[in-house]
């Protein structure tokens, strides 16, 4: 398995390995290849660069990278429980008078 960074002047790039499956690099990615058609490829272009390994595999965690930070200046958030207002029993409404006519 080897690192390559796309290092090209164009936005992203796609390539395709013998199975199929399709790589899409955008400027400045490194992905892990491990098909060797495509590594041949990729070695003898100029837009790939071979990644070397800085330091010892399986250090320490690090500090932490791309994490979102938390909102700030939102809108505050709702009481768990509200005052439950009183409710005022209707009164029934009876029955309709009928209007009288004038004969």
């Amino acid at each position: 398995m080897v690192k390559i960074t796309y290092i090209g002047k164009r936005t992203s790039r796609r390539l395709r390995n013998r199975k199929g499956n399709v790589f899409n690099w955008s400027r400045g990615d490194t992905r892990d290849i491990e098909d060797e058609s495509l590594l041949e490829k990729l070695k003898n272009s100029k837009v790939f660069v071979e990644q070397k390994e800085i330091g010892p595999k399986n250090t320490g965690g690090g500090i932490k990278t791309n994490v979102r930070p938390p909102k700030s200046g939102g809108r505050p958030s709702k009481p768990k429980s509200k005052p439950k207002k009183e409710v005022k029993s209707k009164k029934p409404k009876g029955l309709k008078k009928s209007k009288k006519r004038a004969d």
